[in-house]
């Protein structure tokens, strides 16, 4: 054997050692080998619920032009429910809360808000010990706005679209994470007073009417999720 076939042996049986670690849940069984097995595995996958909780986070795109995402930022919990109709399409329904992060709290701004929201995704590579998916769905929010002496209390309708991946710890347990684009209730530039540059007759004009002046904007989200599925 030539040195040349020497590497190419090392190299084919490093490839074949390899792609079984991508495969399958860190513990528990491999991925079925033959068809019939393969049927079985996919045939109790379908109908399969599951629950979790998570955490995470969201800001407006700042006023002041900086470009950063960090306007109304708000920190959250939720849990959510899912059902997957196979090993790739799946639905969620949760329920999150958000209130506003500290440093607005210092800066005069208080909102608290309850989401109910509804979902759909389609997963890709589920046999993978990382499962990416994309995701897309829409809800309500409940929120309560304290801002500049102000107050704006009421339900808006929100959707998001976004991706995420899952690591398959087991069968059942999965931890991940995901981003998200939010379409939802945010205050206008005019109720922050002089923080975004505005005059007093402007904000005093923005608080004619009732409460705090609100506009729907584009929110950066992250969250943070553990899952189980039965």
């Amino acid at each position: 054997m030539t040195k040349l076939d020497l590497a190419f042996a090392v190299a084919a049986a490093g490839v074949l050692f390899q792609a079984p670690a991508f495969a399958g849940p860190i513990f528990g069984h491999d991925p079925p080998r033959d068809e019939a097995q393969k049927e079985r595995a996919e045939r109790s996958e379908q109908w399969r619920p599951g629950f979790g909780a998570r955490v995470g986070g969201y800001g407006f795109q700042s006023h002041d032009g900086s470009e950063r995402w960090d306007d109304c930022r708000m920190n959250g919990f939720g849990v959510f429910g899912t059902l997957d109709a196979n090993r790739y399409l799946f639905g969620e329904a949760a329920l999150d809360f958000y209130a506003s992060a500290p440093d607005h709290l210092e800066h005069g701004m208080d909102r608290v808000s309850t989401i109910p929201s509804l979902a759909a995704g389609l997963r890709m590579f589920p046999d993978f010990v990382l499962t990416p998916y994309v995701q897309a769905g829409f809800g309500a929010e409940w929120t309560r706005v304290d801002l500049a002496g102000a107050r704006s209390q009421r339900v808006y309708p929100m959707g998001f679209i976004g991706l995420g991946t899952e690591l398959n710890v087991t069968r059942e347990l999965k931890l991940g994470a995901n981003l998200r684009m939010l379409a939802a209730a945010q205050a206008e530039p005019a109720a922050h007073g002089e923080a975004h540059g505005v005059t007093d007759e402007m904000q005093s004009h923005a608080h004619a009417g009732d409460g705090v002046p609100m506009r729907f904007g584009l929110a950066a989200q992250g969250q943070f999720f553990a899952r189980y599925a039965l």
